[in-house]
């Protein structure tokens, strides 16, 4: 059985940001009540880049996926030392050269941590509330992720009010 996305692959550069353009077209805004409006151009440029900043991306994320897929399988080994080596990474100290009341120190705080995590469950963070508020802040804020895609747009040479005016 042929897909949409079959028919997709053949279609030229200029013909896909067209389909990519109505595709986005058919979004309404949930706030605004109407639809997307993305010109082709946009997409046209986008698709149309040297693959090598796309690779850069594609590399930097990998590293990210990598040290998450070793964090994640340390943590299954033993997550008692996982936790442990957390505090001694953000407290700035060497497990080596561990003084007895640090010894101790890291002992309790382990416990610490499994018995904090167990009475929070879901909202319980590793991290500091303040560091999550932030993560959550970043993440929710439209003008933060506007002005963002705005500088990376500008960076790459895209300008979407004169790709939307070339369009007119």
């Amino acid at each position: 059985m042929r897909k949409q996305y079959d028919d997709f692959t053949q279609l030229k550069v200029k013909d896909m940001s067209k389909s990519i353009s109505d595709m986005t077209y058919k979004f309404i805004n949930p706030e605004t009540n109407t639809p997307t409006r993305v010109p082709p151009m946009h997409y046209e440029k986008i698709l149309n880049q040297v693959t090598e900043k796309y690779i850069a991306d594609v590399t930097s994320k990998q590293f990210l996926n990598i040290m998450y897929t070793q964090l994640v399988n340390l943590k299954k080994e033993d997550e008692n030392y996982f936790n442990q080596a957390l505090v001694c990474m953000d407290m700035g100290i060497n497990p080596k050269d561990l003084r007895i009341d640090e010894q101790i120190a890291i002992n309790v705080i382990g416990e610490y941590i499994e018995d904090k995590k167990c009475n929070e469950k879901k909202n319980f963070h590793m991290l500091s509330d303040d560091i999550v508020n932030a993560f959550n802040e970043a993440k929710n804020d439209s003008e933060l992720q506007s002005s963002i895609i705005r500088e990376s747009n500008r960076i790459e040479g895209i300008d979407i009010k004169r790709d939307y005016r070339e369009e007119r």
